[in-house]
């Protein structure tokens, strides 16, 4: 066997491996992360923030953080399935995979070079220019944020980045596939995302793996800076198999007149948790976060967010929908912020939830912190609950079988986010992927 693959757990040998080929500095870099994580305990259920969300029996040293990959280096050859998982690959302008612990550039417009345009791994961008990553990376999300971030700190490999220069507008979307198909390992996806002053792109980062790979840890961190009057749009489409506990952080800063539309999609993984922040630090930015969740069997989907507005006119409104059956729980936990001096903001939170059986639970939890006296207009709701019973009866009256009668009442429940996702591709698989769900057992 290769000693590698008996290398089980995080430890300093291993990451000395990952740090190999690293520069000095960067080999620092993560020995100071890996320090802090070994420091650092796991989160407790007994503090607010993982009330609803037990990992104390997570063991982490069941994880291999790397293991050797045949290395890939063009679209031609990466797997059949593979490409497959990655949606549309002829209608991107940039497609980047990770596929277990390799990862390759498979495809870039030539255009989008000829105009300065940089979509790279992390670790080339690192290599050929750190100074366009200095400042930005592991700082909207800082390693020591938490014990998970700086393990992400320490054994993050590949990931991407994008910058698009001054008044560039990225016509096609850019894609980032992880897919994982090895029990045991853990994968470190990082995606930092830099848009200069009125710059335009669409970004869909897309997680995948068949159930049959098992103790899968995914460790996630998006980074998202929006310059002033630049537009993102930002997908996340969390579709790991049944095998893989995904925790992930994305964090968006924006600057002065800046739009961000993010989009979180969680249909897959054993236990899931994205916290998703928007910081809206100039006078003008807006942001909206729609989220868009299904859970069965024993899922476990945690989702966190923040609109923190720290500058005066601006505006976020989110808007989260989640459906569960079969023993599924859910938790959503939003706060609002409106921060010192912050003036005429407007902030706006929704999270709904349907329950499909009687054993499927889900909590919601949102919350304001007006911290200015200024005047902002800022509003919540959430809600839990069955599928109206009224609407089931009324649907039968009409000749609807009671299976068809519950399709077109979610499908109806989740139509106000799906008519706000604006690719089309995306939202067509949205509605094939909640047809699968309410067409599969519980």
């Amino acid at each position: 066997m290769d000693d590698l693959a008996t290398r089980q757990g995080f430890t300093r040998e291993a990451l000395d491996d990952v740090a190999r080929s690293d520069p000095p500095s960067i080999r620092e870099a993560r020995l100071q992360s890996f320090e802090r994580f070994e420091a650092t305990p796991l989160p407790s259920p007994e503090t607010e923030e993982w009330r609803y969300t037990d990992l104390t029996g997570l063991d982490l040293s069941q994880f291999i953080p790397r293991q050797p990959e045949p290395q890939v280096r063009s679209l031609d050859e990466v797997p059949e399935a593979i490409l497959a998982a990655a949606g549309a690959p002829g209608e991107r302008s940039a497609l980047s995979i990770q596929h277990n612990s390799t990862s390759v550039i498979a495809h870039m417009d030539r255009e989008l070079d000829r105009q300065d345009v940089h979509f790279e791994s992390v670790d080339n961008a690192l290599a050929d220019h750190p100074e366009l990553l200095e400042g930005r990376l592991h700082s909207a999300v800082p390693v020591d944020r938490s014990k998970f971030t700086a393990l992400h700190g320490a054994f993050r490999t590949g990931g991407t980045f994008v910058l698009v220069p001054k008044g560039v507008r990225v016509q096609a979307p850019m894609e980032a596939l992880t897919y994982v198909d090895r029990s045991g390992l853990a994968v470190f996806p990082h995606t930092l995302l830099i848009l200069e002053e009125g710059a335009e792109l669409t970004f869909i980062d897309r997680y995948v793996s068949p159930d049959d790979a098992e103790d899968v840890l995914s460790d996630a961190v998006i980074e998202i800076y929006a310059g002033p009057n630049s537009r993102i749009n930002y997908v996340a489409l969390q579709e790991w198999g049944s095998g893989v506990t995904h925790l992930s952080v994305h964090r968006a800063v924006l600057a002065r007149d800046a739009e961000l539309r993010s989009l979180g999609v969680a249909f897959g993984g054993r236990l899931a948790r994205a916290e998703v922040e928007s910081v809206l630090r100039g006078d003008g930015a807006s942001s909206e976060m729609l989220g868009l969740y299904f859970g069965d069997a024993e899922q476990h989907i945690d989702h966190r967010s923040i609109q923190d507005h720290v500058g005066s006119q601006t505006s976020s409104d989110l808007l989260y929908k989640g459906a569960l059956k079969g023993h599924s729980r859910a938790i959503y936990t939003g706060t609002v912020i409106i921060e010192h001096g912050a003036h005429k903001c407007d902030a706006y939170q929704t999270n709904r939830n349907v329950l499909l059986s009687e054993t499927a639970k889900a909590h919601s939890v949102p919350n304001l912190e007006i911290l200015t006296n200024d005047p902002t207009r800022c509003g919540h709701a959430a809600s839990v609950g069955p599928v109206d019973e009224d609407e089931l009866f009324y649907l039968q009256t009409r000749g609807i079988s009671p299976e068809e009668a519950e399709r077109l009442i979610v499908f109806g429940f989740f139509k106000e986010v799906l008519d706000r996702v604006r690719l089309e591709e995306i939202r067509t698989g949205l509605e094939r992927a909640i047809e699968a769900e309410l067409a599969g057992g519980s």
